[in-house]
């Protein structure tokens, strides 16, 4: 047979496909290139499926052709610990003295106040902003505040050495801003914090008593460099948030949903005669008259678009603290060591021995780990009563034992952005809007705002984890899954549901409710999310072993400030549990949480240390949905060139890193197709 030519032009592989920028997938949809980039812009780049939402969203939008660029706003924002209390602050504040200009934004500190963007240019800025950060080798000193209080200002100024540092930085953003022809100014008076200004001056002593006790030089603190926009329209108005659902009457008025801002002249709305003012909608763009009783005032800021986040290098040590006690790397390990159950006993390995059987002390979680770290080590821990667990026949604990960490299906907020105003109508009831969301959504509390922060799966979520169910189950895992343990969340928890079908052995294996498989508390500053309680768990179908203790109670998922390395010890304590509370049956065992769970829950297991902040941020965008990790026992002959025993005279279960069983799960994105494109 003769051979094939060389073509000149490939035909683009899936992959290939797969790398298109999001801006030519709009483009391929048929939506002009000017909305396109402005849909992206709006929404930051986030993905294809919500800048096509925010375009159909905005049909009726009379700027939607306007080539009127986005402002956009360079700021210095905390986290950790002052942001904690700083938000604290904003709502005593507010709450106690009534709202003052401070209330407008959120707590920041300007570098580069607002300039225009062209909306082809927004991956540029980001870009340069990203590379800036990258290249700058300078650490910067570290950050120090000051407190400045008057009769009409109050607020933090940073001190001289680390402001001048941050100016450099922001002048050089200016100056590449200046070199793309994008025309920006550097801040360069005092560098400072706001936190309250307008205000009456009966307010004076109480906003100073909550001023005063902020510290503003906590360690457990950290800085960011934050890119927002807004759009144009915003320029001299209010923004208001959508406290009740208005359907129009009349043509002039404007169509109010639960999660959309208004744009409000405020002089219009101080001067209103009947209640009723003219706004602008900010998730549709329209304009229309409404009740003014129907909104309520709120900051600025949350219309705002984020664009860009990057963590700032600073030069103090920022090593992270577990309970206010600063801990290096060496120092969690030998906590870890602690923890784990093989090493829980007295130093005197026959000292146990001696203690009457019925003795059960409680096992010491992580955030206790610093206040007794000298003392951990004498006590012996029983998980078994920890978490019972009900006999099995012992065929199981033939051969090594495997854990299974797989990250949950896809979700429905992160595929169609704003759901929840889409989908509830004015009496809280679900409707389903795509073919993609799911038939039905479980009755809970607080629905349907419970559903913002603890969301449920889309239709294609439940089948990823079905088809990974059957998968594991054709390689023999319905028979050696014998202990599941899940997530709160709902996402995590429907996964799971659907895995174990696919496994069928949703009869016969219950699922272990555990809070402390919960994703990094970091990433939710504002507030937890209001899980569904057992009860409305099992009313929603969910089987739950009965009587399981918690390892980790929900009462412990309340520090937001933790740190990355005080997560991983969470997850690896959680980890080792669920390990030791089946080791005398056998069995592999299952843990269903999200993208950070399959590194948080493997890696100390296997030896490693816990990853920064940063690399924790980086690595869970490389865990797509329904990933699966797989870790496995060592034999005794894999263990025998490194058996040496540890400090307590015994030798360490060691588990390592393995290939999955099945293979990954690869799907495209599919568009969202609007009928309408076929009309005439």
């Amino acid at each position: 047979m003769a051979e094939l030519p060389p073509r000149k032009n490939a035909t683009p592989t899936k992959l290939t496909k797969l790398l298109i920028s999001p801006l030519k997938v709009l483009l391929q949809m048929g939506f002009p290139k000017h909305r396109a980039e402005k849909a992206l812009a709006a929404t930051g780049y986030r993905n294809v499926q919500l800048a096509s939402d925010w375009l159909l969203a905005h049909v009726n939008d009379p700027t939607l052709d306007d080539l009127q660029p986005r402002e956009y706003l360079l700021y210095l924002c905390p986290s950790g610990l002052l942001q904690s209390q700083l938000q604290e602050f904003w709502a005593r504040s507010a709450e106690e003295c009534g709202r003052n200009g401070a209330h407008e934004f959120l707590p920041h500190v300007t570098l580069v106040p607002p300039f225009k963007v062209p909306d082809s240019a927004v991956p540029s800025i980001v870009s340069l902003l990203e590379r800036i950060a990258e290249h700058e080798n300078q650490p910067i000193p570290e950050l120090r505040l000051e407190t400045y209080i008057s009769q009409n200002f109050m607020g933090f100024f940073l001190n001289q050495d680390s402001a001048e540092v941050i100016k450099v930085v922001a002048s050089r953003f200016a100056r590449e801003l200046a070199q793309i022809n994008i025309a920006a100014e550097a801040h360069t008076q005092a560098l400072h914090l706001t936190l309250a200004y307008n205000f009456p001056s009966g307010q004076y002593s109480t906003l100073e008593y909550l001023v005063r006790n902020i510290n503003p030089n906590t360690d457990a603190s950290h800085w960011q460099l934050r890119l927002y926009s807004r759009d144009i329209r915003l320029s001299g108005k209010k923004v208001y948030k959508v406290i009740f659902p208005h359907v129009p009457r009349e043509t002039d008025e404007l169509e109010l949903l639960l999660g959309d801002f208004v744009y409000v002249d405020p002089e219009a709305c101080n001067n209103s005669i009947d209640g009723w003012i003219e706004g602008i909608s900010w998730l549709t763009g329209c304009s229309g008259f409404l009740p003014k009783n129907y909104v309520e005032k709120t900051a600025e800021s949350d219309a705002w678009t984020l664009h860009k986040s990057v963590e700032l290098n600073l030069s103090a040590d920022e090593l992270d603290e577990i309970d206010g006690v600063s801990a290096s790397s060496d120092q969690a390990l030998r906590l870890l060591n602690q923890m784990s159950p093989e090493l829980g006993c007295n130093n005197d390995t026959n000292s146990h021995r001696d203690q009457p059987t019925s003795t059960r002390v409680v096992a010491v979680r992580p955030t206790e780990l610093s206040k007794c770290t000298e003392n951990y080590a004498n006590f012996n821990l029983d998980m078994a009563g920890l978490s019972p667990v009900v006999e099995r026949p012992l065929a199981f604990k033939q051969g090594p034992r495997r854990l299974f960490i797989v990250r949950h299906g896809e979700r429905i907020d992160f595929t169609f952005g704003t759901w929840i105003p889409y989908c509830f109508d004015e009496t809280g009831k679900y409707v389903r809007k795509d073919l993609n969301m799911p038939l039905s959504v479980p009755k809970r509390q607080g629905s349907p705002e419970s559903f913002y922060k603890d969301c449920p799966l889309t239709i294609l979520g439940e089948t990823q984890a079905g088809l990974l169910g059957q998968a594991l189950r054709a390689v023999g895992g319905s028979n050696r899954i014998q202990h599941v343990y899940c997530s709160p969340s709902l996402r995590s928890l429907q996964t799971c549901q659907n895995i174990l079908k696919g496994l069928e052995i949703e009869h016969s294996v219950p699922i272990c409710l555990e809070p402390g498989l919960f994703e990094w508390l970091v990433w939710y500053q504002d507030s937890m999310p209001q899980f569904m309680t057992p009860s409305e768990m099992l009313d929603a179908g969910f089987r739950l072993r009965e009587n399981h203790q918690y390892f980790i109670d929900f009462s412990e998922l309340s520090d937001r400030r933790e740190s990355a390395e005080q997560y991983y010890m969470r997850s690896h304590y959680v980890t080792q549990c669920a390990l030791r509370c089946t080791e005398h049956i056998g069995g592999d065992v299952l843990l269903i949480g999200h993208a950070s769970t399959l590194d948080a829950c493997s890696r100390q297991l296997v030896g490693g240390l816990p990853r920064s902040a940063q690399e924790l941020s980086r690595i869970v965008h490389r865990i797509p949905y329904c990933s699966l990790a797989a870790v496995q026992q060592c034999l005794p002959e894999e263990s025998s060139l490194d058996d040496s025993p540890d400090e307590t005279g015994s030798n360490k279960i060691k588990w390592k890193l393995i290939e999955p069983p099945v293979p990954p799960m690869t799907y495209s994105a599919n568009l969202r197709f609007d009928w309408q494109t076929l009309l005439p």
